[in-house]
């Protein structure tokens, strides 16, 4: 990209509240972590061909980042999350208790309703050394996520499989949940518990820009 031609004096770019150490995190916030997010072929990110079909891809603004389809994450924790992506600005709901996540959940069977459902888990990616937030909101994914309880606190391997059901029209990807026979080391200790403090914290209902194009899947 061309630099841009500066007009400013080059001291008045600086100052006493100007510190370049704090820009990251004035300019970064918890509640917009990555989201992790298999990417199957209806997913907003194939469909543009930003990612090719069957990957994993860690998502950040209008970036995605191919991690392919084998990715070693540590499981931090989780908790329960709707989302309706049907209206002018998506909704989160965190509370499974609450009316609108029941409503949320009844209108997830509806087709096109812009609305998913599963636990989110707050997971580390030491590949790319990254917090991330990985919503299984899928029936598939919701069904492989019945496995995750062993692996909370412990690191895991995610895999991906085609599914191909005998008698059914039409083929999808699903993750597969595993072990991880690799070494890995967690991230410091502080910011462990600085994610941990904020992802147990989510403000209710929550709006963020969000594309959960794996809540598209079978």
């Amino acid at each position: 990209m061309k630099e841009p031609h500066q007009l400013v004096p080059a001291d008045l770019k600086e100052g006493a509240l100007t510190r370049e150490e704090d820009y990251a995190d004035m300019t970064t916030t918890t509640a917009y972590l990555p989201r992790f997010q298999l990417c199957a072929a209806n997913s907003n990110a194939c469909i543009d061909g930003k990612i090719g079909i069957g990957r994993y891809g860690l998502v950040k603004d209008d970036e995605i980042t191919d991690l392919g389809e084998e990715v070693d994450v540590l499981v931090i924790n989780w908790r329960s999350k709707a989302v309706d992506v049907g209206g002018d600005a998506p909704i989160n709901v965190f509370d499974p208790k609450s009316d609108l996540f029941i409503d949320i959940k009844a209108r997830s069977g509806v087709k096109d309703s812009g609305c998913m459902y599963g636990p989110e888990f707050l997971i580390w990616i030491p590949s790319v050394s990254s917090f991330a937030l990985y919503h299984m909101n899928s029936k598939t994914a919701r069904r492989e996520a019945k496995k995750m309880p062993p692996f909370i606190g412990c690191a895991a391997t995610l895999r991906i499989k085609l599914i191909d059901p005998p008698g059914v029209k039409y083929k999808w990807h699903g993750p597969v949940l595993g072990p991880c026979s690799a070494p890995m080391d967690a991230p410091p200790e502080d910011e462990l518990r600085k994610q941990y403090a904020i992802f147990n914290d989510p403000p209710a209902p929550e709006l963020e820009p969000v594309d959960e194009g794996e809540g598209r899947e079978r």
